[in-house]
């Protein structure tokens, strides 16, 4: 799964991030000091490209690689599925092309056999569709939720009043850039998860 994918709810609903901040907590600015620093009594406003976060963040990378493995194991289950389905078709059509069949009723047995296990194969990979699209969901609550938390954090200690995300054929000044900052911030944030010890 690409990373703008994963991203794409990302971007609507941080393209304008706000908060309501008389200054930063301890009354100084920490921006970088390529950025420009808040000024009192104006609309404080900075931006970030929210690609470069994505592709610098590691809760993103952890998630990619949840995705991908997931996707992986789908694939794989889907495809031992549907080859069962398939030899066991293949083999009611040998049996035909034989005359392996003594009676009616042990063709439509064989073929009631068939249906249902085709049925409940089919049902399997929809039941595991429908987890990929929860966790993809899940996925995507806890990467907006993480940057939401970040960046009202972020703006109140700084001291800006609004953050949005450039979007293509915006002109926004480069000293008012913050994406350096945010990756920084939001990195130093992550935790890893706990691997699991080996037994």
């Amino acid at each position: 799964m690409k990373k703008s994918a994963l991203l794409a709810a990302a971007i609507l609903a941080t393209a304008v991030s706000f908060t309501s901040c008389g200054g930063s907590a301890n009354g100084e600015d920490k921006a970088s000091t390529n950025v420009k620093p808040a000024v009192e009594g104006v609309t404080n406003i900075r931006w970030y490209d929210l690609d470069s976060v994505s592709n610098h963040y590691k809760l993103v990378e952890l998630l990619n690689a949840e995705a991908e493995a997931t996707m992986n194991s789908y694939q794989s289950f889907a495809r031992q599925k549907n080859a069962e389905i398939a030899a066991l078709q293949k083999k009611i059509e040998d049996k035909m092309r034989n005359n392996g069949y003594l009676s009616e009723e042990s063709y439509n047995n064989d073929m009631r056999d068939y249906q249902n296990k085709a049925a409940s194969a089919q049902n399997a990979i929809m039941q595991r569709e429908q987890q990929i699209a929860e966790q993809a969901a899940n996925q995507q609550k806890q990467l907006l939720d993480s940057l939401d938390n970040f960046l009202n954090d972020y703006a109140k200690e700084k001291g800006f009043d609004v953050i949005i995300v450039k979007t293509p054929g915006m002109r926004l000044s480069p000293e008012l850039n913050i994406t350096d900052d945010i990756v920084a911030g939001l990195n130093a944030r992550f935790k890893e998860p706990e691997k699991a010890e080996k037994k």
